[in-house]
């Protein structure tokens, strides 16, 4: 690790015990604006504009859902995606991420439509001059949107291969021609980030980004597309837009002639974290539905839930909102502490999180039976809304081969510096990334790398993270049987890590375009990787913080040991630990341990119901764990 890099996190991490009250203050005001978008949104049972009916309702009729936009404008959303500096509230991109998955938990329609504004704005808080970046802070804050114009019927995702082009007219104008589609607000937005040819010839420096406003260009230099009819966000305007020799002058250029496709894939290392927060929010409505449905529905004289299969997916699917949970807050602080690997991090989140999370609701469908196939009745059919919508989330952004193959490319760097972590006298000290109490420095767009030097704060800390929970002592440690069982998880981990670390030192490519299907599936590895190492040191750096079962660790065991499955290593996790997570899971109710709670829709609509139904639920829900108790002890005792 470069000694300057060094310094700088040694120096965070002593900040940590100087500035750990005024951070967790200023923690608690993350999760008081999020709790005042939740309890504004309103009773997800009822009859509101976010309610579950309401949403299920207007995806039957393909609806754009304009009102829960403009409401949102009202709320102050858009304010989230304009940089402090420029009048905005956005400094945080944990709070961002936060209040994105909770629209998320009501309808990915919302959430899509209203922050693909965030996707559109980032090429211009990277790379955009003063003048340009004030202007369209100033639009966005009065209620204006814009959309991120990339993909063409022809050449999909592959950026290189795009036509519409930008041609030079006369000195200082250009001219825009060529048809974008599959763009998420192309009709509705008046405003467009366009990546556009502006060499013959292309080439990573062949192409310009540029913003085009249809309010002021000539009539007839444009024509929206159609909607495109979609299985799931029914109701989005996902369309397109073809450009007729739309006039372009000298303030429409992003970043400069030819920087458009290196400011585009930048601005993507951000949007591929929002995306995984989208996919969570997703999860867990889909969650909850489950779970309710699980503790209530009585089948063989016994609830669902004390069906041992049922009860092991739930627990299963717990599980995995944890890590993805736990992932997902590390990458958005990594943005923060270290923006130069943003290019592997992202890659990494936006690769897994939606892929495990989209298993995740098709084994919650098992569970929930006939009626995740129902669009009324239980939840008012939002499961199947959730379960359509989230699909379509890891096409966002860059698919998940593309995400691969980006990891790919990094390879031989990232072989490099594992080998330099695991010199004992080179080795990482414990990053504040994953310790919540760290303060958050400010962020830098202009500290985004295209590509990253090899360095991965996760990884490098890894074999000093594999030590200390070795050799765990003291109060915080865990239960002895569950310290055991992570002291095997770690151990299989750290084989696991050595022989993927070499594997993909030893990789040769053919061509920069031609990666092998090992190589992809060495890519996959490494995303369970970089997550296992993150979803330990997240234990590790909070746990002393926390009560009950995040502190107690056996959901760690569960997730080091789904991903060490991952890996290639042979683990198994025994019945007496589901059980002892059930126990856990019903008596949080599923929440999570620090960030937002996960059933915080249901807790802020309390505010609107009587006091009388309020106590009924919450009987409801101890006499669902007196019986789930009752029911383990009988077990135990036969």
């Amino acid at each position: 690790m470069a000694p300057t890099r060094r310094l700088l996190l040694q120096q965070a991490k002593t900040n940590v015990d100087q500035l750990q009250e005024t951070h967790m203050s200023l923690y608690s005001s993350k999760h008081a604006r999020v709790r005042d978008l939740e309890i504004a949104m309103g009773d997800p049972f009822g009859e509101g504009l976010f309610s579950y009916a309401r949403r299920v309702e207007e995806d039957e009729c393909e609806q754009y859902p304009l009102e829960a936009i403009e409401w949102l404008d009202r709320w102050g959303m858009q304010h989230q995606y304009v940089p402090l500096a420029l009048g905005g509230m956005l400094r945080d991109f944990e709070l961002v991420f936060w209040l994105i998955r909770t629209i998320s938990r009501r309808d990915l329609t919302v959430a899509i439509s209203h922050a693909v504004s965030f996707l559109g704005s980032c090429g211009v808080w990277i790379a955009g001059n003063q003048e340009q970046k004030a202007g369209l802070a100033g639009q966005l804050l009065a209620g204006e949107h814009i959309s991120l114009a990339l993909t063409e019927r022809n050449h999909g995702g592959d950026l290189l291969s795009i036509e519409t082009e930008a041609y030079l007219h006369k000195p200082h104008c250009r001219l825009l021609t060529g048809e974008k589609w599959l763009i998420n607000g192309a009709t509705r937005n008046s405003l467009i980030s366009v990546l556009a040819r502006t060499d013959p010839n292309g080439g990573p420096r062949g192409f310009s980004l540029f913003l085009f406003d249809k309010r002021t260009a000539i009539p007839g230099s444009f024509t929206c597309l159609d909607k495109v009819r979609t299985l799931g966000v029914r109701g989005s305007d996902i369309s397109g837009i073809r450009f007729q020799r739309g006039t372009l002058g000298p303030s429409a250029m992003v970043g400069g002639l030819g920087a458009g496709f290196e400011v585009v894939l930048k601005g993507l290392q951000i949007t591929r974290l929002l995306c995984a927060a989208i996919s969570l929010g997703a999860a867990e409505t889909a969650f909850q539905t489950t779970l309710d449905f699980a503790l209530a529905r009585r089948v063989y004289g016994r609830p669902v839930f004390e069906i041992p299969q049922c009860r092991r997916l739930l627990v299963e699917a717990w599980v995995d909102l944890l890590l993805c949970d736990s992932l997902l807050t590390a990458a958005a602080r990594s943005l923060h502490f270290v923006p130069s690997e943003a290019s592997v991090h992202s890659a990494v989140v936006k690769y897994l999180v939606p892929q495990l999370l989209e298993n995740t609701l098709k084994q919650l469908s098992v569970v929930l039976g006939a009626r995740y196939y129902l669009r009324e009745g239980h939840y008012c059919g939002i499961f199947q809304k959730m379960l359509r919508d989230s699909s379509l989330v890891s096409l966002f952004d860059g698919s998940s081969v593309v995400n691969l193959y980006l990891l790919t490319t990094q390879f031989k760097a990232l072989s490099r510096c594992w080998k330099a972590s695991l010199n004992a006298s080179m080795r990482s000290i414990a990053s504040p990334v994953c310790e919540l109490a760290a303060p958050l420095p400010e962020f830098a767009w202009s500290d985004l790398s295209l590509v990253g030097s090899g360095q991965n704060c996760f990884l490098e800390s890894l074999p000093s993270a594999l030590d200390v929970a070795r050799s765990l002592s003291g109060p915080k440690c865990p239960p002895a049987d569950v310290a055991m069982a992570l002291q095997q998880q770690v151990n299989m981990l750290e084989t696991a890590a050595n022989i993927l670390m070499r594997q993909i030192g030893c990789i040769n490519f053919a061509s920069p375009h031609v990666v092998s299907s090992q190589a992809f599936d060495q890519a996959r590895d490494y995303c369970a990787l970089e997550a296992a190492a993150i979803v330990l040191q997240f234990w590790l750096a909070n746990g002393g913080h926390a009560h009950g079962y995040f502190a107690e660790a056996q959901w760690l065991v569960q997730a080091l040991a789904r991903l060490n499955a991952c890996l290639g290593q042979q683990t198994k996790v025994n019945d007496i630990l589901i059980q002892t997570l059930a126990a856990q899971l019903v008596q949080s109710c599923g929440q999570m341990p620090f960030s937002l709670p996960h059933n915080l829709a249901l807790s802020a609509a309390q505010g609107t119901r009587s006091r009388k139904s309020i106590k009924t639920e919450t009987a409801k829900k101890h006499a669902h764990f007196r019986q789930f108790q009752e029911f383990q002890y009988s077990r135990a005792a036969e």
